[in-house]
């Protein structure tokens, strides 16, 4: 009896992680709009059934896929890690591998903020989330660029630096493609002019 229940708990286990694979597959095909928790059970050869059994809800299918996407921004998160680097040049490595990163799926930055509820919906969530993001590697860069030592600033800094570099991408993105007049009037720089024009505001008085 106790085997046959291990069977059943790996053959949930199998099935949970088939249904997420093929949510974050789709999402990198197709973007969040055009997936239907139908096209989610069809890609993982199961039920809609066994989706709403494992999931509950499309919202929360989403919130474990973001998860999932964003644990394989290694190559950016790993710049945070590298300390031969100035803590700047660290900074703006991990910010231009991230953003190129996100554009690669269509409106998963705008995802990520609309999941942030399920992402840090709880202290142990927000310790997993800020965990998987590196949080503390950015507070540490802050923390030698500027000589600042009260981590609730550094936190402020870090969202501040956040929101100024991805919230263009995510208003850029979300324009109607047929509207040329709108892209033409909100065309941004090339990312690491971005980059360097806000961190040259940010930072003038450090440097």
């Amino acid at each position: 009896m106790v085997k046959l229940g291990n069977k059943a708990d790996s053959s949930d286990k199998d099935t949970k992680q088939l249904i997420l694979d093929a949510t974050v597959a789709l999402i990198r095909e197709d973007g969040f709009q055009c997936i239907t928790l139908r096209s989610i059970a069809a890609r993982a050869e199961t039920n809609l059934a066994l989706v709403n059994y494992h999931y509950g809800s499309k919202e929360k299918l989403f919130g474990d896929a973001v998860k999932q996407l964003v644990a394989t921004f290694d190559d950016a998160f790993k710049a945070l890690e590298d300390t031969s680097l100035p803590p700047k040049e660290r900074m703006k490595l991990f910010f231009t591998r991230y953003i190129m990163n996100l554009s690669r799926y269509p409106g998963m930055a705008r995802q990520m903020l609309d999941q942030r509820h399920h992402i840090m919906g709880s202290h142990d969530e927000y310790a997993k989330y800020s965990k998987l993001m590196r949080i503390e590697r950015i507070l540490d860069a802050l923390a030698e660029i500027t000589g600042e030592q009260d981590r609730d600033k550094l936190m402020t800094m870090t969202l501040q630096i956040y929101g100024a570099i991805v919230f263009p991408v995510i208003m850029v993105s979300s324009l109607p493609k047929e509207r040329e007049d709108l892209q033409q009037i909100f065309k941004l720089a090339p990312l690491e002019e971005q980059i360097d024009g806000l961190f040259e505001l940010y930072f003038h008085k450090y440097n």
